[in-house]
């Protein structure tokens, strides 16, 4: 009984995790940045943080736990992941 929970435990992270899984396009996330948020921001804004910690910060924003100056933010977790990965890349 143990195993079989540890095992539908141990699928559904890896199932949660997926997104991660796959790379993110740092391409699409200059074009999306540059069309939803590079009123405000842009990429030497995020100097020191991890996609990860980027990735959080921003979903923390698009669910409204973390108020900013739209009222409303949305982007979905591709955005999210390829607008940090530009963000983080340097590139401009």
């Amino acid at each position: 009984m143990k195993h079989s929970i540890l095992v539908s435990l141990t699928g559904c992270t890896l199932i949660a995790g997926a997104p991660a899984l796959w790379a993110a396009d740092a391409g699409a996330g200059k074009v999306a940045a540059q069309a939803k948020c590079a009123a405000c921001h842009e990429p030497a804004d995020w100097q020191g943080e991890t996609q990860n910690s980027l990735q959080s910060l921003i979903r923390d924003v698009v669910s409204g736990k973390v108020k900013h100056s739209k009222t409303k933010v949305e982007l979905n977790e591709t955005e999210i992941a390829n607008i940090a990965a530009y963000w983080l890349s340097g590139k401009k």
